[in-house]
């Protein structure tokens, strides 16, 4: 398994184990990770839209950055919220995130 599929994994797992503690559900919608090379490094591209279920959901997509989620082996360089829309008893959340792996 190439190193950004695997970094896309914790991502998404420690999204949810995020969540969970601020007493959210995660449901994935979408994702899709890929290559991103940079002069300095190679890293991982990652695009997820999630559903956020749960009272603290707003307040829990707001404190979303990459310092908010730490992922072994990686570093988490970017975690930017996109669109945030209401539907129904969930928020739908678009993430876009940037990991490079540790040396």
């Amino acid at each position: 398994m190439t190193h950004y599929l695997v970094a896309g994994d914790r991502l998404k797992d420690r999204l949810e184990r995020s969540a969970e503690a601020a007493g959210c559900r995660l449901t994935w919608m979408a994702e899709r990770s890929g290559a991103y090379d940079a002069v300095m490094f190679t890293g991982g591209a990652h695009r997820l839209t999630v559903g956020v279920i749960g009272l603290p959901a707003q307040q829990w997509v707001e404190q979303l950055d990459e310092y908010s989620v730490r992922l072994p082996g990686y570093v988490l360089m970017q975690l930017e919220v996109g669109c945030v829309e209401h539907r129904d008893e969930q928020l739908l959340v678009e993430l876009e995130a940037i990991t490079v792996k540790e040396a």
